[in-house]
């Protein structure tokens, strides 16, 4: 009996709250992957220049998103160094070793190539949220996208 009537009385505070119907706009999210490919050919056999330039594009493209895949390929063993030198620079600067790829591959037409796999999140550019016309949630639900560390999750979130 008790139970009845505090699931009544709450049913009438609720009717009583949405006395008013109100329109309000989401904010809208676009996720698009990203691959970048860097072919790099040594000059005269020089592995300290192909180094730095491995170097030099890791450094450029960090920091980089919780969710991006990096791939390294090369031809010969002789390059290995520098992939496992490009490694230690990812490991470095933070970059889980699951999401580090380094292979041998020797039907390459580079000597070493870079792959860099990222997802992007683009939302709606909403107007500033005010006090006095609170029917716009779509600049709260934009900011609240924009904090998302990894966009690839949204991917399967969205499916579900």
């Amino acid at each position: 009996m008790m139970r009845q009537i505090l699931c009544i009385s709450w049913f009438l505070l609720l009717t009583g709250c949405a006395a008013e119907f109100e329109v309000s706009r989401e904010a809208d999210a676009v996720i698009y992957p990203e691959l970048q490919r860097f072919n790099i050919e040594f000059k005269h056999n020089d592995l300290t220049a192909a180094q730095q330039q491995v170097t030099d594009i890791i450094a450029d493209l960090l920091p980089a998103a919780a969710d991006t895949q990096w791939m390294i390929y090369y031809r010969l063993k002789r390059d290995m160094n520098i992939a496992k030198r490009a490694v230690k620079q990812l490991k470095g600067a933070g970059v889980i070793p699951a999401q580090i790829t380094q292979q041998l591959e020797p039907l390459l037409n580079a000597d070493i190539v870079l792959e860099v796999r990222q997802y992007h999140l683009i939302t709606t550019t909403c107007q500033r949220y005010s006090f006095d016309d609170n029917r716009n949630g779509c600049y709260v639900n934009a900011l609240r996208l924009q904090q998302v560390v990894s966009p690839s999750r949204l991917i399967n979130a969205v499916k579900e």
